[in-house]
């Protein structure tokens, strides 16, 4: 009980979807860079055996 009390609840309860939706973000941002980054050198590969 008196941790529960110490973190407060209701402050928890209220930053807990944000912090959520802050990660989501963070870890759909960091794929889609990875996602470019890998495909980047893939396409350039490609581009200079074509020309």
């Amino acid at each position: 009980m008196t941790m529960g009390h110490r973190i407060r609840p209701t402050a928890a309860r209220q930053f807990a979807p944000a912090d959520l939706l802050q990660g989501i973000l963070m870890v759909s941002s960091f794929g889609f860079w990875a996602v470019m980054l890998g495909l980047i050198p893939v396409l350039l590969f490609r581009v200079w055996l074509i020309g």
